[in-house]
């Protein structure tokens, strides 16, 4: 159905009342046991791929170099993306009792050094968002989100969290390889 407005006066939207519910969102985040096997192919496909694309992008993320937004097309990325996805599903089964079909819609390499950060932002409309730490310096800035809970980052630390979300990384000196990636979910029927 199409709704065809004439009088613009009279949209819907203009006289909506904005009421908050307080709600608690999982955040989950850990190292996994085989992230330097992992990291052993990220850091030199990392550093390849900057090289093929030396050109940074702007957003609202301020750092040395940034990707473009469709890194998960490239299919040496491939095998993390599908690694991704396995633990997204996990989480969902294990944590959040449902079955989700996880497609990524988008997935950028990011290089943080002396300054950089990120303003406050969210990745809705997106359902879940995933933060991979491939290399962090000591002591680098957290991941801050809703301007309550700091996660620290480690070397080879997955966080996932729902895209709602408002997250922000203050200013830092220390240097740190960060893959970001956001999904739409389809819900599943379980495999009997």
């Amino acid at each position: 159905m199409i709704f065809n407005y004439v009088n613009t006066e009279s949209i819907p939207c203009d006289d909506f009342c904005i009421s908050k519910v307080t709600k608690s969102f999982p955040i989950f985040h850990y190292v996994p046991p085989t992230y330097s096997e992992i990291n052993e192919k990220l850091i030199p496909l990392f550093q390849q791929y900057k090289e093929e694309n030396p050109e940074s992008i702007r957003t609202n993320v301020v750092t040395t170099w940034r990707s473009g937004w469709f890194v998960q097309n490239d299919p040496r990325f491939k095998f993390f993306v599908d690694w991704i996805i396995t633990q997204c599903k996990y989480i969902c089964i294990n944590h959040l009792y449902k079955h989700f079909e996880f497609v990524c819609l988008n997935m950028w390499l990011m290089q943080y050094e002396g300054g950089d950060y990120a303003q406050s932002h969210d990745h809705f409309p997106n359902s879940f968002s995933c933060v991979y730490y491939i290399d962090v310096e000591e002591d680098c800035s957290p991941i801050i989100f809703e301007g309550e809970l700091e996660i620290n980052p480690k070397p080879g630390m997955v966080v996932i969290f729902p895209s709602v979300l408002m997250h922000e990384v203050p200013k830092t000196d220390k240097k740190r390889m960060v893959i970001s990636m956001n999904f739409g979910v389809e819900e599943s029927k379980p495999s009997v």
